[in-house]
């Protein structure tokens, strides 16, 4: 009756660590060519004339080429490295890395992600990979490391999601303007919502867009008549309804054409199918604008009539 050898563990556990810390160093060679490669594919005349937008149609092409790139100059490494089998190995780092870099969208949000964390995820891509291919690993930890990449998608949409909110919150909290928004009516929602000018009251401005639910996009004339426009700021000297309600967005000289009052602290004012509903609450001035049709004045006046000072998570969902 004979029996197999069967390795220490205390044995096997700093070849499996060589064996790794080999492959990061091809993963950090592979780095090092691909960042000199498309410095050299984005400094070519080739590149710098192309007529147009030819140059980002380069830049495109090369983001695929590099990971087919990645796994010729990885594959030959390996197999002079002693890692086997080196093929695998490098198809997997190469194709983990590539992964990681183009769909995780959180490391962009990160300090210097995008000049340190992403090839350090592309070092440590193959780093897995030889741990993966390594032939007396069991299944079941290389099925966990796989279902640990599928989730990080949802996981990396919703951090980045929230650090957008959180991002916007910050934003919103420092115009130092109370932040005016509407009770929607059914069938809207919010969008396009930012600040602009200094922090300081009497210069900044709040704007945001409403818009159907069921228009995807403004992308057309038609579009854009659907959605209703809407800006915030500090009220303004020459603001004195009804006789002049220009505010804000107005171009037109004073005194401006009357607006008609509509309920306390709400006015009137159209011109044809132009429409511009005027909100005084405290010291601060909301202006809705919309074209009707195809928006309806009654959607309007409701807007106008449930304005009140809302937090920026009202705004960004959060």
């Amino acid at each position: 009756m004979s029996t197999a050898l069967v390795e220490p563990a205390a044995v096997r556990r700093p070849r499996y660590v060589k064996r790794a810390a080999k492959a990061a160093g091809v993963g950090l060679a592979s780095v090092v060519v691909s960042t000199l490669a498309t410095w050299l594919v984005l400094d070519s005349g080739t590149c710098r004339n192309a007529p147009g937008y030819g140059c980002l149609g380069i830049v495109v092409l090369w983001s695929y080429v590099l990971p087919f790139l990645n796994f010729l100059l990885a594959w030959p490494a390996l197999r002079l490295l002693g890692i086997r089998p080196a093929w695998l190995t490098a198809l997997i780092g190469a194709g983990i890395g590539w992964f990681l870099v183009r769909n995780i969208k959180a490391v962009q949000w990160i300090p210097g992600g995008t000049r340190y964390v992403q090839p350090a995820l592309c070092v440590a891509a193959f780093a897995l990979a030889a741990w993966i291919t390594q032939s007396r690993r069991p299944l079941w930890p290389r099925a966990a490391v796989a279902l640990a990449l599928i989730l990080l998608m949802p996981l990396d949409s919703l951090a980045t999601a929230q650090h957008v909110r959180s991002r916007q919150d910050s934003e919103l909290a420092r115009a130092r303007i109370p932040l005016l928004g509407p009770q929607l009516p059914a069938g809207y929602r919010l969008n396009g919502v930012g600040t602009s000018g200094s922090t300081t009251e009497d210069e900044a401005t709040f704007y945001y867009r409403i818009s159907p639910d069921d228009l995807s996009g403004a992308d057309t004339m038609d579009d854009l008549r659907q959605e209703i426009q809407v800006t915030v700021g500090p009220l303004q000297q020459g603001f004195t309804p009804p006789s002049h309600c220009a505010a804000l967005t107005s171009v037109y000289p004073v005194p401006s054409p009357a607006c008609a009052p509509v309920a306390p602290g709400v006015w009137r004012w159209s011109r044809y199918d132009y429409v511009e509903y005027f909100i005084r609450v405290g010291n601060t001035v909301a202006v809705i604008q919309a074209r009707t049709p195809p928006v309806s004045d009654t959607v309007l006046r409701k807007l106008a009539g449930t304005m009140r000072v809302r937090t920026p998570s009202y705004f960004t969902g959060g």
